[in-house]
C-alpha cells in the first residue's frame, strides 16, 4: 500500500485528457480486439493492409514517373491521372482515419 502514497487526490480534466492523449498504446488491448474479430471481418482488415502497401506503392510511382511517358497524352488523360493520384491520397487518409478510430474503441 506504501506504493500509493504519492497518488493525487484529484486531477483535472485538462491534465487527465493530456496524460491520456500521451499515453503509450497497450499493446494487450490490441490483441484482444484482434482476438474478438470474426474469421470475415480478419480478412477485410488483412485485405485493407494489402490494399494500403499496394496504394502506398502505386502513389510513389507515379511521383517518380519518368516525364518522357507525359509527351505523347492528352490534356485530359494528365488531368484524369492526377485526379486518380488525388482519390488515391484521400483514400489512403480515409483509411489511418478508420484505423485511428478503431483503436479507440
Amino acid at each position: 500500500m506504501s506504493e500509493f502514497k504519492d497518488l493525487p487526490q484529484s486531477i483535472s480534466h485538462k491534465k487527465l485528457s493530456y496524460l491520456l492523449g500521451n499515453a503509450p498504446k497497450d499493446i494487450f488491448s490490441e490483441t484482444d480486439n484482434n482476438n474478438s474479430l470474426n474469421s470475415e471481418d480478419k480478412e477485410l482488415y488483412n485485405s485493407l493492409a494489402i490494399w494500403e502497401n499496394n496504394t502506398k506503392e502505386i502513389l510513389k510511382k507515379l511521383s517518380t514517373l519518368n516525364k518522357e511517358l507525359y509527351k505523347n497524352k492528352s490534356p485530359n488523360s494528365m488531368m484524369a491521372l492526377g485526379a486518380m493520384e488525388v482519390h488515391l491520397n484521400m483514400s489512403l487518409q480515409a483509411l489511418i482515419s478508420f484505423k485511428d478510430d478503431k483503436s479507440n474503441d
